[in-house]
């Protein structure tokens, strides 16, 4: 049995597209996100943010080869051990703290750990002087990534940053 559905490239929209059992349509893409480069004010190359996004509305019951194909494009990603990732959880439908739980647990089950960090950052933005918005963040990145140690330190001053450009 297939551990994972198969999935298709689409070149016209650089994304990776698979349909569950269920009819539920995914589409996976990696963007290119400058936020490290304009942190650091040096040019940071090969920095991506995941988007996975449900396009079928009706919801989907829990289905293991969803996070088994996560993981399949995200493998594959990662062949390339400059790649680093940023994962952003949409606050769509109030659900921000529940992707951030699901994406964890995904990455705890995955044995990509071995050779893949993920560090999270609840990001606290200050949205006016009253308000503050929780960001929930990940980032993951090779263990190998010649710039291991300069990653993690722009990751880490990231709410600094956005607190100070308000």
């Amino acid at each position: 049995m297939q551990s994972h559905y198969n999935y298709t490239f689409d070149t016209n929209t650089n994304t990776y597209n698979f349909t569950t059992k269920n009819a539920i349509v995914y589409r996976i893409a990696f963007v290119v996100d400058e936020t490290f480069s304009t942190i650091s004010g040096e040019d940071i190359p090969n920095v991506f943010q995941l988007v996975i996004e449900k396009a079928t509305n009706q919801r989907e019951p829990y289905d293991p080869k969803v996070a088994k194909t996560l993981e399949a494009i995200i493998e594959k990603f990662f062949a390339n051990v400059e790649n680093s990732l940023v994962y952003l959880c949409s606050d769509d439908n109030s659900k921000a703290f529940q992707r951030f739980k699901t994406f964890d647990r995904w990455y705890q089950n995955s044995p990509h750990k071995q050779w893949i960090v993920k560090v999270d950052n609840i990001l606290k933005i200050e949205i006016t002087d009253n308000q503050i918005h929780q960001l929930y963040t990940s980032f993951l990145f090779h263990k190998q990534h010649p710039a291991y140690d300069k990653l993690l330190g722009i990751y880490q001053e990231m709410e600094e940053v956005l607190n100070r450009e308000k």
